[in-house]
């Protein structure tokens, strides 16, 4: 289970659409086979691709599906002659891995992919050199490996064609119950903070990038035209990391009457009491924070760089204006320990929010984190487990079952209050009963 079961939640691939959008913006005719929401399994891929005969096909991955990708690759080579190229996090930064250990797969798409994929397109249907490509990791000779240099990032976001939402069911994406379907938008690109257990700026660079508020405007008012769609998830990794830009968005939405309804993710030292007055005016519901720990000195070593007081000041504001919030924490950081564990637990609960997240932490491929273990030898690679549920890595003091019980022990303790179950039913109805048995089933 992913932890964004826990709050019932189906990502659209943005991703992908964006790939897809690019390729049509160029004439060039795309289907897309979202597995996840369509429920389609490896036999429906065969059954699928045998139909359509594609002349390339474009897989995209999490570190936790990277099996589920592979199979699906197989799948496609057991019916198709077709290129297979895959991209994503994982691809990018486990290429090499990928393309010894894995026969089916053709391609690596390093890091943003829309004009790779095209131009990758456009080279293989006219015969040109590969090596002309760049962002593209291939074998060529049998076993040899190339990897071209690396494409720069998209600099001009707005110049990005919307995603093809059409090309998917949207009905298929829906947040809280099964009554409300949301669509997922990404405002900005890279992050400029340093993290330890993140990959965003590996991926995207420390560039930030951001669309104009017009862009972002336009994109909503489609969504609404085409798709009936009011309620909208922004999908940034930190949404409110420019509180002006927010500010500029929050006016146009508030002075054009868009009437929509959405949630977003904020760090606490990139957001006030003034502008979650705007938000909220502006339609913003929900807030996502990255609490991580409740203790300074994991935050610290972690390098989050937040501080105990600024989390407790912000959920307090927010709490007062009546917004959702989700504090999203992680057991099992370098040099956790069960008391810091339980601090974090206490912590979290103290803070009121209306719904908590508590993974295990996670050395992703990309991050600091990661690359600390490997030069450990600690590194297990069933990237199954990567789920943020199951444990990987011991810490000093803790084992792998002991970070498991902790982060039972943490959902146990916030989710079977009283209080808290009374309060939420009163806030969110009877799907808030379905919310708190995913999260107990962790």
């Amino acid at each position: 289970m992913q932890v964004q079961e826990v709050l019932q939640y189906q990502d659209t691939p943005l991703g992908i659409l964006y790939i897809a959008a690019v390729l049509e913006e160029n004439g060039v005719g795309v289907e897309v086979i979202d597995c996840a929401a369509g429920e389609i399994d490896y036999s429906g891929i065969e059954k699928r691709v045998e139909e359509i005969e594609p002349f390339l096909v474009g897989i995209t991955s999490t570190t936790p599906l990277i099996p589920e990708a592979l199979r699906s690759a197989e799948a496609v080579r057991r019916v198709s002659d077709a290129y297979i190229v895959l991209g994503g996090p994982h691809a990018t930064f486990m290429h090499n891995e990928i393309l010894r250990e894995n026969a089916s797969i053709d391609f690596i798409v390093k890091g943003e992919g829309e004009y790779t994929v095209l131009d990758l397109y456009r080279t293989l249907r006219t015969g040109g050199s590969l090596a002309a490509v760049d962002g593209i990791v291939y074998r060529l000779g049998g076993d040899r490996i190339v990897e071209n240099p690396d494409r720069p990032p998209v600099e001009d976001l707005d110049a990005l064609p919307y995603p093809a939402r059409h090309l998917v069911p949207g009905e298929n994406y829906r947040v809280f119950d099964e009554n409300l379907p949301v669509a997922t938008m990404i405002c900005s690109r890279g992050c400029p903070m340093q993290c330890s257990f993140c990959a965003s700026s590996a991926l995207h660079g420390k560039h930030v990038r951001r669309r104009s508020t017009g862009n972002v405007v336009d994109e909503i008012r489609q969504i609404q035209e085409n798709l009936g769609i009011s309620a909208i998830g922004f999908m940034d990794d930190t949404f409110t990391l420019y509180p002006r830009w927010v500010e500029e968005f929050c006016r146009e939405v508030i002075e054009q009457d868009l009437g929509i309804e959405w949630g977003c993710t904020a760090r606490v030292d990139r957001i006030d009491r003034s502008l979650m007055e705007v938000m909220k005016k502006a339609g913003c519901h929900t807030l996502f924070f990255g609490v991580e720990s409740g203790d300074q000195g994991i935050l610290d070593r972690v390098k989050k760089g937040t501080r105990i007081d600024q989390i407790k000041h912000v959920f307090a504001t927010a709490h007062d204006l009546g917004m959702r919030t989700i504090a999203s924490a992680a057991i099992g950081f370098p040099g956790e320990t069960r008391e810091t564990a339980n601090r974090t637990i206490k912590f979290v609960k103290s803070l009121k929010p209306s719904f908590a997240l508590f993974s295990v932490a996670t050395p992703y491929p990309g991050t600091e984190f990661f690359r600390k273990v490997h030069e450990d030898g600690d590194l297990q690679t069933d990237w199954s487990r990567y789920d943020l549920l199951s444990p990987v890595v011991e810490t000093s003091s803790l084992t792998l079952e002991e970070i498991k019980k902790l982060q039972k022990k943490a959902f146990r303790e916030f989710y079977l209050r009283p209080s808290y179950l009374i309060q939420g039913l009163r806030r969110e109805g009877f799907s808030f009963l379905k919310i708190t048995k995913s999260a107990l089933s962790a």
